[in-house]
């Protein structure tokens, strides 16, 4: 995590950036590139996104070349601590993070030296070796307040009280019931984060793209 938290400030001070907005399941940044055309930036932008996803035409669902609008929607796997671990940590067919399937839409705007993009992600599933899908017991939000927590928490104490955990021992559920908070956390820091290094990645290569190569 340290090395992952040095990376993405070393991008943040190597490039022209507005603050993030997050609202929810959203977030959006504004990226400068001085002196650069809006058609230029966004030929390159395509170009990227060509090289970023393995079948873009798939990808790409809208793409508006006169107003500067690409629409992207895809698949993002991001890793979920599991609290059936931290509740059983000695059972070893249990891991400590999931990854949950997150579908997401990449919008992209694009003026004369700076372009905007918003990535929003819908909420995440999981299906077993056994095919069985399961729903994360919370939304994709990046924003979470303690609303959102004491009803998380609200949620785990009904679930521990269901009858096929009467075999559980009273302190194993109440160590998942007092996980939710630290799986919380970590979640909307880890799609932050996926965000965050697409949007830096994507950046990075666009910069690359107006840089002046000898070949």
């Amino acid at each position: 995590m340290k090395q992952l938290q040095i990376f993405l400030l070393s991008l943040f001070l190597s490039s022209g950036l507005f603050a993030q907005k997050i609202d929810g399941n959203s977030i959006e940044q504004v990226y400068e590139v001085p002196d650069v055309s809006a058609e230029a930036l966004f030929s390159e932008i395509h170009y990227v996104l060509s090289l970023i996803f393995q079948d873009v035409d798939v990808a790409i669902k809208y793409m508006d070349k006169p107003s500067k609008r690409i629409v992207v929607k895809a698949l993002a796997l991001v890793p979920v601590l599991d609290a059936y671990k931290l509740m059983n940590p000695n059972v070893a067919e249990l891991s400590d993070y999931i990854d949950y399937s997150h579908n997401y839409t990449l919008i992209i705007k694009v003026k004369d030296g700076k372009y905007w993009l918003k990535m929003s992600y819908q909420d995440g599933k999981y299906s077993d070796a056994q095919l069985t899908e399961y729903k994360l017991p919370f939304a994709a939000k990046m924003d979470f307040d303690e609303t959102d927590l004491e009803q998380v928490i609200k949620k785990a104490r009904i679930e521990m009280g269901k009858d096929y955990y009467s075999m559980t021992g009273r302190k194993k559920k109440e160590i998942y019931i007092q996980s939710q908070p630290r799986v919380l956390q970590e979640y909307q820091k880890t799609l932050i984060n996926y965000s965050t290094i697409f949007f830096q990645s994507l950046h990075k290569k666009v910069l690359e793209g107006f840089e002046e190569t000898d070949w």
